[in-house]
């Protein structure tokens, strides 16, 4: 609803004016009158209305010094002047100063509502301009902070100083430390996206709240619904004066308040931006050990080090990720290679008995939430006899836990091929299934998806966004800029313009533009990093 101000000396014809008519039928609310120009620059900063409805003749400070007056100030106010036939020539010079519009006394309720749904319109579409301004920013934010972290870092640091900059977001201090939360309540995490974003959200919240230290503290969302944390120090003093306290009071405070659990890896502190990804493994590392550990809900990497326990290994996040997308696909070939991997690293790390269980138990959380997830119980699909954490420990070798899990993963993709998908879910795959099979098509937008798969695209837009958690296009940039990761990675042959033909860009420089900003680095650097 739209704010209106009344700026009229005329106490009766102010009082007319909010009388005028039924304004919340129309979108609208009277927030505030005002007297005069000063009286209602005083009330601008309390009320911040979107529109004012100024009359020109007026003591003190007339309606075209308050109009030049709003638009220093206030610039975004829509201004439309109330004036007679008398003062026309005012409401000409008014329009050269930025008045919205000028309506001359007397008036009828149809020019009045024209006038005010005309800047509306632009209210609305300037206010949707910024929400997605900001949404491209803080998207940019997530890439570029989820870069840091991660062993794809190739910037230097006072370039990613500067990008970082721009965003807001100052880095300081040289001594860094990571902490990693993980919400801990895998039934409290239901199949909606939206959903899940909002107990990241609030769990951020909370941590930005409660970790009090000098230095900034950069909270963003993570992998596989983590939440993580950059900690700046001045220097290592200050980093042995920080308490372990504060994730302990964090962990209370989300118990209490959103009734669930949360676990906190904590990482060693590092010097410089490119071993922040060092201090980020030591985190994850952390809570995976959260069995070992004895549930302990605060798990800092230094505890493990003094425990020898440090040298056991680290389980990548990108295994659950390609298992999970298998799941989802149904994919076997793709869920075997990956289960291949995961034995493949126990035997190369000769990871210790403890730690092997601990991921045998991931494995497990990973297939329960999926079944969670297409809205089925556990007894449905393995029957009520079922007890999986009883079976992994009764496993004798690696070689029977490899089977066993294969089997496992297998009965879940056959009860859902044998268990129809629902109608959204089908029709999201379907689109999944055109982009994959279409990418080198650059005319590929959501209205020829449309079409091809035959729904209207504003239910397209809808149903996608809630099943996939991304819009159509964020999902056809994110599988472009995949393939090309891989393409530049594995074929050196290709030039980078072929590249780009081959994803869908005929514009190289588009592409390279896209990738920078999907990355936060370039094709070339990228491929030249892979060298």
């Amino acid at each position: 609803m739209l704010k209106i101000m009344v700026v009229d000396d005329e106490p009766l014809y102010r009082q007319y004016l909010i009388n005028f008519m039924e304004w919340e039928e129309y979108g609208f609310e009277v927030c505030c009158e005002a007297k005069n120009g000063v009286d209602a620059l005083e009330k601008m900063n309390i009320y911040n209305p979107d529109i004012a409805l100024v009359d020109i003749n007026m003591p003190f400070m007339n309606g075209l010094d308050l109009v030049k007056k709003i638009k220093e100030d206030y610039p975004n106010i829509a201004i439309v002047l109330v004036t007679g036939h008398s003062e026309f020539d005012y409401a000409k010079q008014a329009i050269k100063l930025g008045v919205y519009d000028y309506i001359l006394k007397p008036f009828n309720k149809e020019e009045l509502m024209s006038t005010l749904l005309n800047i509306r319109k632009i209210v609305e579409q300037n206010r949707l301009e910024k929400e997605t301004r900001k949404e491209e920013r803080e998207l940019i934010k997530e890439r570029l902070l989820s870069l840091l972290i991660s062993n794809e870092y190739m910037l230097e640091d006072e370039e990613m100083k500067a990008h970082l900059s721009r965003l807001g977001i100052h880095i300081n201090s040289l001594l860094i430390q990571v902490a990693v939360v993980e919400i801990d309540n895998p039934n409290k995490m239901r199949n909606d996206v939206s959903e899940n974003l909002l107990w990241q959200f609030a769990v951020a919240n909370i941590m930005s709240e409660i970790i009090d230290v000098k230095g900034e503290n950069i909270v963003f969302n993570g992998p596989d619904g983590s939440i993580v944390s950059l900690i700046q120090f001045a220097n290592e003093t200050e980093w042995k004066q920080s308490s372990a306290y504060q994730y302990q009071r964090l962990c209370e405070v989300v118990e209490k308040y959103l009734k669930f659990k949360v676990i906190v890896g904590v990482g060693r502190p590092v010097r410089g931006l490119k071993a922040v990804h060092s201090s980020y493994i030591d985190a994850v590392v952390a809570i995976q050990n959260k069995l070992i550990m004895n549930n302990t809900k605060v798990i800092e990497y230094t505890q493990l080090e003094a425990m020898g326990m440090n040298n056991i290994g680290f389980y990548p996040s990108e295994i659950h990720e390609s298992l999970l997308m298998g799941l989802k696909m149904n994919d076997q070939d793709k869920i075997k290679e990956e289960l291949t991997n995961v034995f493949t690293l126990i035997k190369e790390r000769k990871l210790s008995a403890d730690y092997t269980i601990t991921i045998f138990v991931g494995l497990v959380s990973l297939c329960l939430s999926h079944i969670t997830e297409l809205g089925r119980s556990i007894e449905d699909v393995f029957g009520e006899e079922f007890s999986p954490y009883m079976e992994v420990r009764k496993l004798k070798s690696l070689e029977s836990s490899f089977s066993w899990f294969t089997d496992l993963f297998e009965r879940i993709i056959n009860y859902s091929n044998e268990n129809k998908l629902t109608k959204s879910k089908l029709l999201v795959k379907k689109v999944m299934d055109y982009i994959d099979s279409n990418l080198n098509d650059n005319e590929l937008d959501l209205e020829k998806i449309s079409r091809n798969v035959f729904v209207n695209s504003s239910y397209l837009t809808r149903i996608f966004k809630k099943e996939a958690g991304m819009t159509v296009n964020n999902y056809i940039t994110g599988i472009r800029m995949q393939r090309a990761k891989e393409l530049l990675k594995s074929n050196k042959t290709l030039s980078i313009s072929r590249i780009a033909e081959m994803i869908g860009y005929s514009d190289v420089s588009y592409f390279s533009k896209c990738f920078k900003k999907y990355t936060g680095i370039s094709p070339s650097e990228y491929e030249n990093a892979r060298q």
